[in-house]
């Protein structure tokens, strides 16, 4: 890479001998200059890139956890939507997620689904529902385990939240 070429020329100035990979270490010129405004603007892009770290951190956490149960505790109740604390991220249940009649109280701890993670200027979302049809097939999971070990498998799940559910399963095991 002539970049490299150019760097290297560079480096042998200031070290003999040196090869790609080497670490140099050289004192900064003195300046009277490189005062408040110099040190704000290193702050603020040091915090930039702390919460990108954050934010890729966060979404490969729980990406994983896509299609699974999750637990966390009610924030707070805006506007019809459940505000759920989820740890490093925040958990939403819009109105239309929610099961008809059922009613949370701040603090409280919330078992939901996980359908969806998205990114948003003020950091992660995670969308959550409690009436969604995989939401009752994962909790059988949890329950049932011939689910779990895969010798029963959900094949459809008919769902009206909150007052009857029918499941349809399968298996090959007799």
């Amino acid at each position: 890479n002539p970049e490299h070429h150019i760097l290297i020329d560079d480096a042998r100035k200031i070290k003999k001998g040196v090869v790609l990979g080497d670490e140099i270490i050289f004192p900064l010129e003195q300046k009277d200059n490189y005062g408040r405004i110099s040190a704000q603007t290193a702050k603020q892009v040091i915090i930039q890139k702390i919460r990108e770290a954050e934010k890729v951190s966060v979404m490969s956490e729980f990406g994983q956890k896509e299609g699974e149960i999750v637990t966390g505790n009610v924030q707070r109740i805006e506007r019809g939507s459940i505000f759920v604390d989820m740890g490093r991220a925040m958990g939403i249940i819009t109105y239309e997620e929610q099961i008809p009649g059922e009613h949370y109280k701040q603090g409280e701890r919330i078992r939901a689904y996980l359908y969806a993670v998205e990114e948003t200027p003020k950091g992660i979302l995670l969308k959550l529902s409690r009436s969604h049809p995989k939401f009752l097939a994962k909790l059988f999971e949890i329950e049932a385990p011939e689910i779990a070990q895969g010798t029963v498998e959900v094949k459809s799940v008919a769902r009206e939240a909150g007052s009857r559910s029918k499941i349809a399963v399968f298996s090959k095991d007799s």
